[in-house]
């Protein structure tokens, strides 16, 4: 039986960001623009500005308080997922799931995800645009107002769910990869906990009739 098979994706590892939570739209506003929305074209292929990007990037995540929030999600989320894969694969002995949880915890990095989170930011908003959202979300934790450009707070409510979408889609791969890697570990050193599942019993085939 190969892990592969069997082993639970974590699209479950998307990191909830505040600054997507702006204040709530009038409902008779208009709709953002189209062109107010999307990535930008390209992170700057310079490397002092590209590097400037995703400082002002990874800054405006470690204010919105990611990496904290996986932290204390991260046993929930690796307990849901041996749940899946214990229910989809009744074949699995659940020492399988309990190692796959202890060694998940050991591979499971925080800033991988954290860092993941700021480069899908940094494709879609510009080092002043970051820098204005930072203060932002600093401002928030401390119960002060900042008012963002009226563009910007458009900018920010259009590409809310392309920004979760992408988000969602690194982790879930970079976590797809973990899982399986752990798997087939697990696999290759306890064989008797994936055993497959015995074959269901055999349904007698109707007896020929007499010929007359």
């Amino acid at each position: 039986m190969r892990t592969t098979q069997f082993v639970v994706l974590l699209c479950a590892m998307a990191l909830p960001v505040a600054a997507q939570q702006p204040a709530p739209a009038n409902k008779d506003s208009a709709p953002a623009p189209s062109t107010a929305a999307g990535p930008a074209a390209s992170i700057p292929a310079d490397p002092a500005a590209r590097k400037l990007l995703l400082d002002d990037a990874l800054k405006f995540v470690q204010a919105s308080d990611a990496r904290p929030r996986l932290e204390q999600s991260l046993n929930k989320l690796l307990e849901e997922g041996k749940q899946v894969m214990l229910q989809r694969n009744p074949g699995l002995d659940p020492k399988f799931g309990d190692e796959w949880v202890k060694r998940m915890r050991e591979r499971v990095k925080p800033d991988d995800f954290v860092e993941i989170t700021a480069k899908v930011y940094a494709s879609y908003y510009t080092s002043d645009e970051l820098q204005q959202m930072t203060q932002a979300q600093l401002a928030l934790k401390n119960s002060k107002i900042y008012s963002l450009a009226p563009e910007l707070s458009q900018k920010i409510k259009a590409n809310g769910p392309r920004i979760q979408h992408d988000i969602n889609t690194e982790i879930s791969r970079l976590g797809s990869s973990l899982s399986i890697e752990v798997g087939q570990e697990i696999e290759k050193e306890h064989p008797e906990w994936a055993k497959p599942l015995p074959p269901g019993p055999v349904s007698a085939a109707p007896a020929p009739s007499a010929k007359k």
